[in-house]
């Protein structure tokens, strides 16, 4: 009795995932008059570097600056932010001070003199890449009308913060030298720059407050009042951000001199108790507003970069990427080639991605640590619908590095299922087609773990790194193992 081939074919994959090694296999069930046997092969793969104009990036964590590497170019990386503001936001808070001296008041605090003392926009870093010392400049705009859904770092800012309208400019260095070490050592303490906003700001922020508190009524009404705020490098080459949180934060004060009930603030003594007591406010962008990154990478491409024939290259954020044919057409053609088989099945195709050790610049000297395979033409839709590697349509690699030796390389795994799930396309009138591939692209990624080291999110690797693979007379490979069936009947 003959199998249908592509029965066998899944049946093969199944009894791969748990031993590659099929050599006895049915050893003990299967007619003496059948042949099996395992056989191998390698096929060289062609590859490319592309440039990714753009690539999904929804993320908490945007970049700002410009760094310049001398090998892979500029990047430079601006944002936008909404902020959300609290239903009923104001500047009245309950008497806490008194709280503790006295009773508990459901009385508010006075302003002093009626005002806000100053405003500042207060960006908060968790890391930077470059130099920490070179001088840097921030300019923040005014966001004009509501910003769009857009995750894509190619996002135009420029339709919705015109007319420009500057409200404020600060500098800054990656390692802030006047803030004392002692500070810097605090287990809470996180490194940020402080944009000192015109007058102007906080006293639309006031006398909304005071006269016209609908606008705090909801997010949209908030929104339609502050669209947001544009953040742009408008100085130095060296030093790249990523952010942790942005927030404005309003300053003033408060004026207490009157007791629970009314009566006049007195001490023990009987004299005038009445006290001062710094006050802030702050609105914060939060997961629930809209935050978009804008980066350009490479500023300028380069040609060398995209027609080396010896090298393809992946570069992050955005930027360079490398895309790998895999062929599925040979693939099948070379397991098919027995014309006495009667079934055959794809016990493995892997894929170890070699890389050249990494070089002393500021992107590759880590490289990144970890590469998504996906097919190119679903690439975005991955990243867009949160999906995770599956081992079937999309591939996870950690960079591995043995110095002793010098191999560098990135594995993929086992490709069977992929090439299983293409075989059908492959073929052509009856046959396989030997030039159909499977264009994949191989793009850095970040991962989130749980607590028992399970992926839960896969999101475009933001920080600046590069990495370099071989192509041309050392190729790229993929090694698979065949199993072919012979029934003599």
């Amino acid at each position: 009795m003959k199998l249908n081939s592509f029965l066998i074919l899944a049946l093969g994959i199944l009894l791969s995932a748990c031993d590659d090694t099929l050599t006895n296999i049915g050893s003990s069930i299967r007619p003496d008059t059948d042949d099996l046997s395992v056989k191998s092969a390698s096929f060289d793969l062609e590859s490319r570097t592309f440039l990714a104009d753009s690539i999904y990036m929804r993320t908490g964590n945007p970049l700002l600056g410009e760094i310049t590497d001398k090998f892979y170019g500029t990047i430079r990386a601006d944002y936008a932010a909404q902020f959300y503001a609290k239903p009923g936001f104001n500047f009245n808070v309950v008497n806490s001070s008194d709280s503790i001296l006295y009773d508990m008041s459901n009385e508010k605090d006075s302003m002093m003199n009626g005002a806000l003392d100053s405003a500042v926009l207060r960006i908060f870093y968790g890391a930077y890449v470059g130099d920490s010392l070179t001088p840097m400049a921030v300019t923040a705009y005014r966001v004009q009308t509501k910003l769009p859904r857009n995750f894509y770092s190619n996002v135009d800012f420029e339709p919705y913060v015109t007319p420009l309208e500057s409200l404020g400019s600060a500098g800054y260095t990656g390692s802030d030298r006047s803030i004392p070490d002692s500070i810097k050592s605090d287990s809470d303490y996180m490194p940020y720059v402080d944009i000192k906003l015109k007058d102007s700001v906080k006293e639309d922020f006031l006398n909304a407050v005071k006269n016209n508190p609908s606008v705090f009524k909801n997010q949209d009404t908030f929104e339609a009042f502050f669209p947001g705020v544009y953040f742009k490098n408008t100085f130095g080459d060296g030093t790249m951000l990523r952010v942790v949180n942005s927030r404005i934060i309003f300053f003033y004060r408060t004026y207490h001199d009157k007791a629970p009930g009314g009566s006049p603030l007195v001490g023990a003594s009987g004299k005038d108790s009445s006290y001062v007591v710094p006050r802030t406010k702050y609105i914060s962008v939060t997961p629930d507003v809209i935050q978009l990154n804008h980066v350009q990478n490479p500023i300028t491409p380069n040609p060398e970069l995209l027609n080396n024939d010896s090298t393809t290259y992946i570069t992050a954020p955005a930027g360079y990427f490398t895309e790998i044919d895999i062929p599925v057409g040979k693939i099948m053609k070379e397991i098919n080639s027995d014309p006495l088989a009667t079934s055959t099945y794809l016990n493995g195709a892997t894929l170890n991605v070699k890389a050249y050790a990494p070089i002393e610049n500021i992107f590759s000297a880590t490289p990144p640590s970890n590469m998504l395979m996906v097919e190119r033409s679903k690439m975005n839709e991955f990243f867009e619908n949160n999906k995770l590697p599956d081992s079937q349509t999309s591939f996870l690699a950690s960079y591995a590095a043995d110095t002793v030796n010098a191999v560098y390389q990135y594995n993929f795994g086992n490709l069977n299922q992929l090439v299983v799930a293409k075989a059908e396309e492959a073929k052509k009138n009856g046959s396989y087609d030997t030039t159909y591939v499977v264009k994949m692209a191989v793009v850095p990624i970040s991962t989130v773990l749980d607590s028992y080291y399970n992926i839960t999110k896969v999101s475009n690797y933001f920080l600046p790194g590069a990495v370099a693979l071989k192509r041309g007379t050392n190729p790229q490979k993929t090694d698979i193992v065949y199993t072919i069936q012979k029934v003599e009947e």
